[in-house]
């Protein structure tokens, strides 16, 4: 007697298929620049923001992103304490409640001369360390100082030297360079015709601006060779992201400037206006969104309502995505100076009152405190090399 003999027929499940909606919220929990390179794989994906659908996905999940080390994270305020005291001043905050800041001792070189401006540079700490100056522009006179405010220790930048004139301007920029472990600062200096008619006529033909680069480690600086940049002049926003630091002044219109602190390279970046947004854009400024350099700009017709674009990669005009459109609120008849914790954006209104904005609530809150500077500020309380206690 014959077995019967059985066939088993396993159906196979093909895994190639992700479900559309499976992949949108696998794409949207994506980081911007990585994003932007998948749009390329089909067709429909390179169509993702002109969904309002998916817009709002990728929106949601870039403001629920939160620090990992947000415990650690405060929010520096800067600004005067007013009569008949009248000096600068300087808040820890590290709490939502504004009421709850704590005023922190200037560093020896800015004790006792509180009386003139003492201004931050940047919009983030770097590893702790915080970049402050008091001076003015095109002051040959500045005093410039490195400082850790969890540890007290700070450095005081020196003065450089070039054909035995001496060189002490406002600094432009601050940040790391990874590859050496080196903290570094970068200005545009001015030569003075009357110093160098003075001190050495030969050195006539030099530029009358150059571009130089200070160094933590070595404790000196050194001039950047190569660069045709102009100088900065009045800086309209500046931020800094540990290597890299990006900021828009007047003589580069529609672009942004970036430096990278270990190539010691300057990168421009088209910024994301069609021709008839650039007549009527009359503020713009840049900020930092969950570790992203975002733009945000009103136009004439609207001051009152913002538009914020985030970059995915550096030299890259088409890399800009516009993530939020904000307002009208009355709360917006002010200037934006930074964001902070839980996707705050705040602004100065008259006479420096400080208002905030939730990018995740929509909702605008006036607060009772007068200032004019603001740094996202993260603990560090490692000690670095160079500074002194």
């Amino acid at each position: 007697m014959a077995e019967a003999s059985s066939t088993t027929t396993t159906k196979k499940v093909s895994s190639s298929h992700i479900p559309y909606e499976l992949a949108l919220c696998i794409l949207a929990k994506l980081p911007l620049k990585s994003l932007k390179r998948f749009t390329c794989v089909q067709k429909s994906w390179s169509l993702l923001f002109q969904s309002s659908h998916f817009i709002n996905m990728f929106s949601i999940n870039c403001m629920s992103k939160q620090d990992e080390d947000y415990e650690n994270t405060c929010l520096l305020l800067f600004g005067h304490t007013g009569p008949p005291e009248n000096r600068c001043a300087m808040y820890s905050l590290s709490s939502d409640n504004f009421e709850d800041r704590v005023r922190i001792d200037w560093p020896p070189p800015f004790q006792g001369n509180d009386y003139r401006c003492i201004e931050p540079l940047g919009s983030c700490s770097v590893n702790g360390i915080i970049c402050i100056y008091e001076g003015d522009e095109n002051d040959n006179n500045t005093t410039t100082v490195l400082w850790n405010p969890a540890t007290g220790e700070f450095k005081i930048i020196p003065p450089s030297i070039h054909y035995n004139i001496e060189f002490n301007f406002c600094p432009d920029a601050f940040g790391y360079d990874s590859i050496t472990d080196d903290y570094k600062v970068l200005r545009n200096a001015l030569i003075d015709e009357n110093d160098l008619f003075m001190e050495d006529p030969q050195v006539e033909e030099m530029c009358d601006t150059f571009w130089e680069i200070y160094s933590l480690k070595s404790n000196s600086w050194r001039k950047l060779d190569g660069i045709n940049l102009p100088p900065p002049g009045p800086c309209i926003s500046l931020v800094n992201l540990n290597e890299l630091c990006h900021w828009l002044v007047s003589e580069l219109k529609n672009h942004m400037l970036s430096f990278d602190f270990s190539t010691e390279k300057f990168l421009a970046t088209t910024l994301p206006l069609d021709s008839d947004e650039k007549k009527e854009c009359i503020l713009q400024k840049l900020i930092v969104l969950n570790g992203s350099v975002a733009f945000m700009c009103s136009n004439y017709y609207d001051r009152n309502c913002f538009h914020i674009w985030i970059l995915g990669e550096l030299g890259v005009k088409e890399s800009w995505t516009k993530l939020f459109i904000v307002g009208p609120l009355p709360c917006f008849k002010s200037i934006p100076i930074g964001a902070g914790k839980k996707n705050n954006i705040y602004f100065a209104q008259e006479y420096n009152k400080l208002s905030q904005f939730n990018l995740s609530t929509q909702k605008c809150e006036e607060l009772r405190i007068s200032i004019g500077y603001i740094v996202m500020y993260k603990k560090v309380l490692v000690s670095i090399p160079h500074l002194v206690g």
